[in-house]
């Protein structure tokens, strides 16, 4: 049935109502204060390195340094220490967004990797530089807990550049439906990047992975680029806003158009089309 995707922002928060047949079908709200950073990427100087602890202290630009745990650094790319293998936690969330009811996208999960026996002294020096991203928030006296292992949430997949593997969500249960979609990353996936499957990829087809994947390959591509060319202790990746959320997740082929009230959030929504979603760039 045909559909549209009007929203309203302004200073305070951000409103998007999904329409079908002139009906409100779905209405999402977001606050713009306290949005948390989980899920933000950070370009990182290494201050200080624990071997007693196996921890480093990572300075992002915040308040207090993030702390990086020995068993949360990708070894990927360390010649001397051979690749493990590694395990899906898929109630953990890297959007900063978890739980919220508002919230078009539901489930993010995170990769950890088995445990290495390589010493954080090892593989960390002080004055180092590197990517990180936030998989706690700060809490009191403690800074954000971080991780190397980055991971990019989209509709249906979450993008795992550093990692090389097909994960599907526990909560796909049926094993033919696991191996047609596991199937599907394999034929459309590079085998040196790694996906998650999200619920909602269950039933979709190689079509709704193949935009999705370019939307991610799109993102990671900007990032780094950003990386390149921005200073230490900076911000890279900022999780999207419910407005970018709602282009990701909500555009179906059913989707007509799309309505923002605001010049300057229009402006900045055909830009995130032109560079992310140039499939539906017209419906804007």
């Amino acid at each position: 049935m045909p559909s549209e995707i009007l929203i309203n922002s302004n200073a305070r928060e951000i409103r998007v109502a999904l329409t079908e047949n002139n009906q409100l079908a779905e209405l999402f709200v977001e606050q713009r204060t306290n949005k948390g950073i989980v899920g933000n990427i950070y370009k990182g100087v290494v201050t200080k390195v624990l071997p007693g602890m196996q921890v480093a202290f990572v300075d992002m630009g915040l308040d207090k340094a993030g702390f990086l745990c020995a068993s949360d650094i990708n070894v990927a790319q360390i010649s001397e220490i051979k690749k493990k293998s590694w395990v899906i936690d898929p109630d953990k969330d890297i959007s900063s967004n978890q739980g919220e009811e508002n919230n078009p996208s539901d489930e993010n999960p995170t990769i950890t990797q088995v445990k290495h026996q390589a010493p954080i002294q090892v593989l960390l020096k002080e004055g180092q530089e590197i990517i990180v991203q936030i998989t706690k928030n700060p809490l009191g006296t403690k800074g954000a807990r971080i991780t190397t292992h980055i991971g990019l949430p989209g509709r249906y997949l979450v993008y795992l550049p550093t990692t090389c593997d097909v994960f599907i969500s526990r909560r796909i249960e049926n094993e033919t439906e696991r191996m047609r979609l596991k199937t599907i990353l394999q034929e459309i996936g590079n085998p040196e990047e790694g996906y998650i499957i999200r619920t909602a990829g269950q039933d979709c087809e190689k079509k709704d992975f193949e935009l999705d994947l370019d939307f991610l390959h799109r993102l990671w591509e900007s990032l780094q680029k950003k990386a390149e060319t921005t200073s230490p202790c900076n911000l890279l990746y900022e999780d999207l806003n419910l407005i970018f959320r709602s282009m990701r997740d909500l555009f179906t082929s059913d989707v007509t158009r799309m309505v923002v009230d605001s010049k300057i959030e229009y402006q900045n929504c055909l830009k995130f089309c032109r560079d992310y979603l140039p499939h539906i760039c017209d419906n804007v």
